[in-house]
This record gives C-alpha cells, structure tokens and sequence, in this order.
C-alpha cells in the first residue's frame, strides 16, 4: 500500500511539475485561450464569482511576471487561476441542469435585445439572475432555485418590453411627435386611425411574442398614419394661413391638379377638371388597367418565345442523340437559337440605354425599331438641332450591335398644318437623319434608305399636347 501511495504521490508531483513547467512558456497564452472558450460558453455569466477569481489571478500572474517577480509567485497564481476556473466550468455544468429553464428565459431576453431596447428592465432582471447563479455555485440550492423563479418572471417582462420597444419604437415616436404637433385639430381621424394600429399592435405582440409579421405590419401603417397626420395637419395649417390672404384653397386644389395632369398626358389623356377629378381619376385607372394587361401580354409573349427557344434545344439534343454529333440541321438549329438570344440582349441592352423621353425600343419579328422622340428639329425644318448630339451617339452605340444591319429611316409628323406639308418635310428629315448616319457614323448608305410618312402613321392622339409630341419623332427600322 505504502509503495502504490509513493507512486500515486510521485505521479501527482510529475504533472503538477509539468504544468508548472509549462506556465512559465507557454501557459499564459493557453489560459487566456481557455478563458475566451469559457466566456463563449457563457461561463463567466452562469458562474460570475469563480470566474471573476480565475480572471483575477490571470491579471495578477501576468503582471508579476512583467515585473519580473519569481516564477514560482507566477506559476502559483496561474494554479490558482486554473483551479478557480475549473470550479467556474463545474458550477456552469451544474447550473445548466438544475436552472436550464431560467437559462433559456435568459437566452430569449439576449435574442430579443433587451439590454439595448428595455435596459432599465434588463438590469434588474439580470442582478436577480446573477443573484440565482452565484447562489448556485455556492450550493444553495434551494435559493437559487427561488432566485431563479424571480429572475425568469423579470427576464419575461424585459425580453417583452424590449420586443415592444423595437418592434413599436418608430411609431410611437411619430405619434408622440404628432400630439406635441397637435396633429388632432386639423386631422383627428388620420391620427386615430395610427393610434388603432399602434395598440393592435402591441395587442399582438401582448399575444403571441414570437410571431411578429403581423405586428410588424401594423407597426408600419401606424407610422405611415401618423407621418400622413403630420403632413396633412401642415398642409391645412399652412393652407388656412394663406387663405388669410385670399387664394390659398384654389392654388392648393391646383397643386393637386398639375401631376394628374402630367399623367394624363403621358398617357395621352386630356385631363380636364372642370367638373371635379372623378372622371380624369376614371380614365387614368382605365388606361392603367389597360396598360397593365398589356403588360401581362406581353409577359405571356415572352414565355411563349422562351418555350419555343427551348424546344429548339430540345429538338438539338435529340438531332446529338440520333445523329450522333454535329449535323446540318444541328448547327442551322444552333444558329437560329443564338441569334434569338442575342437579338433579345441586344434589344434589352438599347432599351436600357434610352430614357422614356429620348426613344422606344420593341421588337418587330425579328427586326428592331427605335423611335427617337427626343431627337430635336427646328419647327418647320429638318435641321438636325445641335442638342441632339447626346441622343446621336446614344443611337451609333445602338447600331454597332448590328454591323450588318440594312436600316430604314422613317420620318413622321403631327397632324399640324396640310398633309402635303407635312409629307415633305418628313422625308426631309428622314434623309437629314439618313445623311448624319452615313457621314458621322460611317454607315454604308447601300444599306440605309429613307422614307416620309407624313401624318399617316400616328402613335398617340393628335388633341394633347403630349401626344403630339410622341407623333413627331424619327423610327429607325434596323433589319439585323
């Protein structure tokens, strides 16, 4: 027995030298990564008093042996810094079984950001946690558990503040902002409707916490109701103010008239308001629901097209298959395929490069025309004006994506003044445009002609203003 107490006691003293050993090297660095672990794990927060003497001693080892003091004095402070770590992990361990529901409320509190959205709350309910776990690591457990009973009820109540407050901050803020403004007297129902919203809100959350799409929503059209409240409490305020002086109401009413009318007439709509906004209102939704069915058309266009690019592959696929590699109809197939996506790039490629005011861009079969609305003329005259320099260049880049492209110029005009008129000059401003193209561009003028329709061919009505303006432009037919 004496001989296995020997050799048990010999090997005790070879580790601990060994370990004593190594704080002298490398030690320190070890422990301080064996701390950062620690704290990863959470165990300077589930054991704070065994942690805080590990720490400590770290502190005191490391600066002793900046100061130069005996290794052993080192050594015996990393010992101590290495044992109080161990009874912080132990603790940990031990508070993860008996306190795991109070560790988890914690947890929903940290992911709820409590400390920065309901700090008042989290300091509280944090001192009882804490309270909990040092009573923990000392072995009473029984006070630990009443501790914990505590601090979960708090750590509910600051994890759902904080929700509240994150979830809800903006617009009560807005609405705050709103009282002090003293939205209520000039628009009480705009700021009731935000009130509703904001307690449906905070109803939701008080409901169910952790499903915030909903309350988040309503969050949102609390403060779009109370930043409309502000707005519309401004306007009136600033409108009752000018109407003092006469003419407030009328240039408000105005106000509200000038963007219908600029809709209408992109829209090509002659937007009259002498009998109230309902008609314009009328039409502008009908030309959108139209527009918008176009647009669902031609989406559908466009599966079509890229259904039937795909049956061309797989007609490809199968000629591979039969035929056993490239054959005649493989590779007129393959052509066909790759001069579709390519005219398709292209076109969305020149499309982009245009704004709506500059030129059109759609697709013709398999040809391309560009109507160039913005291109400038001097009324009556064919004259290419000099601030239509930009737009050229605009359409050269638009033509080296089809180098080999026959290019027809037309020209058109509104139906201002006599057909004949009209006529004439836009063929003479189709062959201006032609000219630029050949001269400035280098383009062979085999492969460019020019023709004038005159009126003939309008894109809009001829009552607006606007209309009328998309009638005079210059279509170039490129032909790849």
């Amino acid at each position: 027995m004496r001989f296995a107490a020997r050799l048990a006691l010999a090997c005790l003293c070879a580790v601990a030298a060994a370990r004593m050993a190594g704080a002298q090297g490398s030690e320190p660095t070890d422990f301080a990564a064996a701390l950062d672990r620690s704290r990863a794990e959470q165990v300077d927060v589930l054991a704070p008093t065994a942690f805080a003497q590990a720490a400590q001693a770290y502190e005191t080892a490391l600066k002793d042996r900046a100061r130069g003091r005996d290794p052993e004095r080192v050594r015996a402070r990393l010992q101590q810094a290495e044992a109080a770590l161990k009874r912080a992990e132990l603790a940990a361990a031990g508070a993860r079984q008996s306190l795991s529901g109070l560790i988890e409320t914690y947890q929903d509190a940290l992911d709820a950001k409590a400390p920065k959205y309901a700090p008042e709350d989290w300091a509280k309910a944090q001192e009882r946690f804490a309270q909990a776990m040092r009573e923990n690591e000392r072995g009473e457990l029984r006070n630990a558990q009443r501790r914990a009973a505590e601090a979960e009820v708090l750590l509910r109540e600051a994890e759902l503040t904080a929700i509240k407050n994150e979830v809800l901050g903006e617009s009560r803020a807005l609405i705050s902002q709103a009282e002090e403004a003293r939205v209520e007297r000039h628009a009480p129902r705009t700021l009731l409707a935000a009130r509703r919203h904001l307690a449906d809100a905070e109803q939701e959350i008080q409901r169910n916490r952790y499903d915030l799409v909903l309350p988040r929503g309503l969050a949102a059209q609390a403060s779009y109701e109370a930043s409309h409240a502000l707005y519309l409490a401004d306007l009136i305020r600033r409108t009752l103010e000018a109407e003092k002086g006469g003419g407030g109401l009328e240039a408000l009413i105005l106000s509200w008239e000038e963007p219908l009318t600029r809709m209408a007439q992109n829209m090509e709509i002659g937007a009259q308001f002498d009998r109230g906004f309902q008609t314009p209102l009328r039409e502008l939704n009908e030309q959108v629901q139209q527009q918008a069915q176009e647009i669902r058309r031609l989406k559908l266009e466009l599966e079509d097209r890229e259904q039937r690019i795909g049956s061309l592959n797989a007609q490809i696929e199968r000629l591979d298959a039969r035929l056993g590699g490239v054959s005649q109809e493989r590779i007129a197939l393959q052509r066909r395929v790759d001069a579709q996506e390519r005219l398709r790039s292209n076109v969305a490629r020149i499309a982009a490069s245009f704004t709506p005011d500059e030129a059109r861009v759609e697709r013709q079969g398999d040809d391309v025309l560009v109507s160039l609305l913005g291109i400038g003329f001097p009324p009556g005259r064919s004259t290419i004006g000099a601030d239509s320099a930009a737009l050229m260049e605009k359409v050269r880049s638009a033509l080296e994506l089809f180098p080999q492209a026959v290019i027809t110029v037309e020209g058109h005009t509104d139906a201002s003044g006599g057909d004949s008129a009209n006529l004439i000059l836009s063929q003479d401003r189709a062959d201006a445009v032609k000219q630029y193209l050949v001269t400035h561009f280098g383009l062979d003028p085999e492969k460019v002609s020019s023709i004038g329709y005159g009126e003939a061919r309008p894109v809009a009505t001829n009552e607006t203003t606007a209309g009328r303006a998309r009638n005079r432009r210059i279509d170039l037919l490129i032909r790849p």
